[in-house]
């Protein structure tokens, strides 16, 4: 075979064989993507259909006429960006698998030319080589990156976590506040009354002025105090929708339930001592950290590998004066200069780092675990106490009633009694507030809910492509 022709056919097969995929144009509008985040809605048929096929939730209409803690955080898992980003992260992770179990490619190489400028004689070379991968170098970068995509997947169970968490919160303090306003709006109403009836006393001559114009700066102060409050369900509203993922206005309307957030668990029927071991092994951070440490060891086992070269084989070819030449060629770099020390020594330093990182995280783990209890069973015992005010001021109030009734008490000592009966219960609604804030706490430390019922799993499939 010619030389041109030789050339002629490694073309050929370079331009048909090595170029499978094509490039896709994948542009992005910011304007676009801005009206669309704009348009979500809780009112979604594909929400309703991916509840119900990913997340088992069989809805009893649709749009729902309730929204509880189940429904509202697998709407999250739909909505919600920074699972979307995790996502994409994931499988990033996952094609670097790919990544490492490709086998480095034969190389080939011609080299045409002419003999002399007497005698005109064309001369042609051709050498093919195949490199051969010694030490389990590609086992080691397979391990590493697989490791690397579990602790990513398990990175996007920490952030489905987080989203939970974030729309139990912000759930609880729209809720609580809600009913904090609802409250207040009573309590200005036995106010304003309190104000009219003590300044019938002031005009008859029974109290002094001071008396008065106290009663009048606490009505003064509990509007306020209701202003306030009117703007925290605002912000509230807002905050429960970013934790979802949608604009405000497309959770405006919309009935959201909690029906047990008033009986909280009593600190005992928590996990108790084996807390901690429960924690340790469901924590995902922590599962991932241990990830991330066995891909520092694959990694260190892959720098140790590459002390040994690896072997590049092949037959070669060459024409010269009408004659054709074969050889076979084994070659490989010489070890003589460097073993690899350098990589070797930050491998070992970046298992170090994953090591104390999973230390870390272990610690960490441990003490969210105490403080979150301990922080439950002081909010629990204040709540507790804020109950028991809250009982014997309602008795106080009934007594009262019943000495109007009997003619040994007046309607001013009975409003009083009201009054202070709506503070006891605000002070119990706030301690309330706590208690499932801090009980919020303690789940996280443990990074399972503890109302499973009212919960869903994390679907696995993404939402929306």
């Amino acid at each position: 075979m010619k030389p041109h022709a030789i050339g002629a056919l490694l073309l050929s097969a370079l331009l048909t064989g090595c170029a499978p995929h094509r490039y896709h144009a994948a542009p992005i509008s910011p304007a676009a993507t801005a009206t669309a985040l704009y348009r979500r809605s809780l009112d979604d048929p594909d929400l309703d259909q991916w509840m119900k096929q990913q997340g088992g939730f069989d809805a009893p209409s649709w749009p729902l006429p309730t929204w509880d803690l189940r429904s509202v955080v697998l709407a999250a898992y739909y909505f919600n960006p920074d699972l979307d980003v995790a996502r994409a992260n994931a499988a990033a992770s996952g094609a670097a698998i790919t990544t490492a179990a490709m086998k480095p490619n034969p190389s080939v190489s011609v080299g045409p030319g002419y003999q002399g400028p007497s005698g005109a004689q064309p001369i042609a070379a051709f050498d093919f080589s195949l490199p051969i991968e010694t030490a389990g170098k590609r086992g080691y970068r397979i391990a590493n990156a697989t490791h690397l995509s579990a602790a990513s997947r398990l990175q996007l169970g920490q952030t489905a976590w987080i989203v939970r968490s974030r729309v139990r919160a912000a759930l609880i303090d729209y809720l609580f506040s809600v009913r904090a306003v609802e409250l207040l709006h009573r309590e200005v109403d036995l106010r304003k009354e309190y104000v009219r009836l003590t300044e019938a006393r002031y005009h008859a001559g029974e109290i002094p002025l001071p008396d008065l114009t106290m009663a009048r700066i606490d009505l003064t102060s509990l509007g306020q105090t209701l202003s306030a409050a009117e703007g925290h369900v605002q912000t509230t509203h807002a905050a429960l929708a970013a934790a979802i993922g949608i604009p405000d206005s497309a959770l405006m309307g919309k009935t959201l339930v909690w029906s047990d957030a008033d009986n909280p668990p009593v600190p005992n029927s928590l996990p108790p001592q084996s807390a901690r071991k429960l924690a340790l092994e469901n924590r995902l951070d922590v599962l991932g950290a241990l990830e991330k440490y066995e891909a520092a060891q694959s990694g260190l086992q892959l720098e140790i590998a590459k002390q040994y070269p690896d072997i590049n084989i092949g037959p070669g070819y060459s024409y010269e004066e009408g004659s054709n030449f074969l050889s076979l060629v084994v070659s490989s770099v010489l070890p003589l200069r460097n073993h690899n020390e350098g990589p070797i020594a930050e491998a070992e330093a970046q298992r170090k780092v994953a090591g104390a990182q999973l230390l870390a995280a272990q610690s960490t783990v441990l003490a969210d675990v105490d403080r979150s209890r301990a922080q439950y069973a002081a909010a629990f015992a204040t709540l507790e106490g804020a109950t028991a005010a809250v009982g014997e001021l309602e008795q106080q109030k009934q007594s009262a009633l019943r000495l109007l009734k009997a003619g040994e008490a007046d309607q001013l000592t009975v409003v009083a009694a009201q009054l202070q009966t709506s503070v006891s219960e605000r002070a119990r609604l706030d301690a309330l507030l706590q208690t499932q804030l801090a009980l919020g706490l303690v789940e996280d430390a443990l990074q399972r809910p503890l109302d499973s019922g009212v919960t869903p799993a994390f679907p696995k499939s993404a939402p929306r492509p």
